[in-house]
């Protein structure tokens, strides 16, 4: 069974002040979906909902693993 393609709307905001480098993806006036950081040469993936954690090598693919995560799970 396949699912219906949609597209979604998001924001990646920058979070200042923190020790490492850290992104928010969130949909613009609903919710956040997940939390970004980037540890050395990784990027840790954390979802809001059930703080599921993944692993990325780039901040790109990091996006499209939390919105694939977010779309098959959380939605």
């Amino acid at each position: 069974m396949s699912r219906k393609l949609e597209s979604i709307d998001i924001e990646v905001n920058e979070r200042k002040g923190t020790s490492a480098p850290t992104w928010e993806v969130v949909i613009p006036g609903k919710r956040s979906i997940g939390i970004i950081e980037q540890e050395e040469e990784r990027y840790h993936v954390v979802s809001s909902k059930t703080n599921h954690s993944l692993y990325s090598k780039t901040l790109e693919s990091a996006i499209n693993e939390l919105l694939s995560y977010f779309t098959l799970h959380e939605k």
